[in-house]
């Protein structure tokens, strides 16, 4: 069967992300892969988001195989946005692309060969950094060289080491079969910044591993107003806490329990700190 004839989704994230989506779909419209159902999912924008979108979708009617708008009357975060759109979602597979970042011409096809080669693994690839500002890049580029070398290790131990901590830069890896998607029961809306670490966990819980794919594949942008920008990492961090109460009994029955213990100690070491 030829490749063409397999639909990928591809679901662009949306939060006052007026001044940067055009360029994100523009980037989708341009892939050389030609079987692309495109869903932008946006949550509850304040900005003119939903105007941009809704004229591009117009300017680019019939260059998909399917574009679709979905829409909210309660802001949810990432996970609430992403499982709205998994709901639409008709693919055999899922990626999800935040609306300030953008993809290489190649990158859907390079993602779906991976896949279609490398049953139950999931693609790393490499990413990009840029930005329109001052940025030092220089935490995050390490960061990303941690999660490529992480790729490469065999699935108990990127299992371990993910327990520990996340290690998995979230656009790297974020081209999903969508059966394992819908078994998971899609990403767990009871953390709305973080919905790649759970997701992730469950994924490599279940058997899975996550595979190298060694091409630079997506421009990641680093802003302040980045929906996935440092501005995030306070309200990560307190849904880190709530997340270790379920990732314990992970690591209990991965034979890590020494490894909670210490865990636990360092959690309620910061609590006492901050006086909570």
């Amino acid at each position: 069967m030829d490749s063409t004839s397999k639909l990928v989704s591809v679901v662009v994230q949306a939060y006052n992300s007026a001044d940067t989506i055009e360029r994100t779909l523009d980037s989708v419209c341009a892939q050389t892969y030609s079987n692309i159902e495109l869903i932008i999912t946006d949550d509850l924008s304040k900005d003119n988001t939903l105007e941009v979108a809704a004229d591009w979708i117009k300017q680019h009617k019939g260059a998909l195989t399917k574009i679709k708008l979905v829409t909210t009357d309660v802001n949810t975060g990432i996970s609430g946005s992403n499982n709205r759109a998994l709901k639409q979602v008709t693919g055999k597979y899922a990626i999800f692309l935040a609306a300030d970042d953008y993809m290489t011409p190649d990158a859907i096809q390079e993602y779906f060969d991976f896949c279609e080669k490398n049953t139950g693994v999931i693609p790393i690839a490499k990413v990009v950094l840029f930005s329109e500002e001052n940025c030092d890049f220089s935490s995050v580029q390490e960061y990303c060289n941690r999660c490529y070398a992480f790729a490469q290790l065999d699935q108990k131990a990127q299992y371990r080491k993910l327990l520990v901590q996340n290690r998995i830069v979230s656009p790297a890896a974020s081209f999903y079969p969508v059966k394992l998607l819908r078994k998971l029961k899609g990403f767990d809306e009871a953390y709305r910044w973080m919905e790649d670490y759970p997701i992730n966990l469950r994924i490599l819980k279940r058997g899975y591993r996550f595979g190298f794919l060694d091409k630079q594949l997506i421009y990641y942008r680093i802003s302040a107003g980045s929906i996935t920008s440092a501005n995030q990492i306070p309200l990560k961090k307190t849904e880190a806490k709530l997340f270790f109460r379920q990732k314990f009994w992970y690591m209990v029955g991965a034979g890590m329990g020494w490894e909670a213990i210490k865990q636990s100690k360092s959690w309620i070491k910061v609590l006492f700190l901050r006086g909570k």
